[in-house]
């Protein structure tokens, strides 16, 4: 009888334990895949948008300055130093009271979807009378319509505010060495869907 002798086999070590598994490259994976979705998101909207927006400046007057944007979603016309009348505006002009020039004044209209928007006029004007001969002129012209007023004689600053609704007017005077700045400033909100 022959038997064959054989070495008993030393036994194998078990494999290492996995120290990670799929979860970080899967994770990665994902991220990486919502930020490509979103860069091709914006630039597809960008793409719509750039197509989509007018843009028109109108500078064949020096002294005005008119800027038109229109979008999808809205549009915007900036008309710097035009000319602001008292309807506009919706309060009266001191009279003899000058523009002043390369100041902010503009008017400002946005448009919404549907009907919409804010209408914003602001004119500055400066006048050689004293603050108060121009206070009594507003408090006799707008006295009784006013539902805000401030005074602050330290600095020499008076503010009337008429609000009614949406309907914001704001006349602000300026005591100065040379004479009473005004600033009026008109804002309104028209159309918009009722709360």
């Amino acid at each position: 009888m022959s038997t064959s002798s054989s070495a008993p086999r030393a036994p194998m070590a078990p494999p290492p334990p996995r120290t990670g598994s799929n979860v970080v490259p899967i994770v990665l994976l994902s991220l990486a895949l919502i930020v490509l979705v979103c860069v091709m998101a914006v630039w597809v909207s960008l793409r719509f948008i750039a197509h989509e927006v007018r843009i028109s400046v109108d500078n064949a007057d020096a002294a005005k300055k008119a800027v038109s944007i229109k979008t999808p979603f809205g549009a915007i016309q900036v008309n710097k130093n035009g000319e602001f009348s008292e309807a506009a505006l919706g309060l009266p002009v001191y009279p003899g009271a000058t523009r002043m020039r390369d100041q902010d004044s503009a008017s400002v209209v946005l448009g919404l979807p549907g009907d919409a928007g804010l209408n914003l006029n602001v004119a500055k004007y400066r006048t050689p009378d004293g603050i108060e001969k121009v206070k009594a002129f507003y408090q006799d012209r707008i006295g009784k319509q006013v539902t805000k007023f401030k005074e602050r004689d330290n600095e020499g600053k008076t503010v009337f505010e008429i609000k009614v609704g949406d309907d914001v007017k704001v006349v602000a005077l300026k005591g100065e060495f040379e004479g009473t700045r005004i600033d009026l400033v008109h804002v309104s909100a028209r159309g918009g869907e009722a709360d």
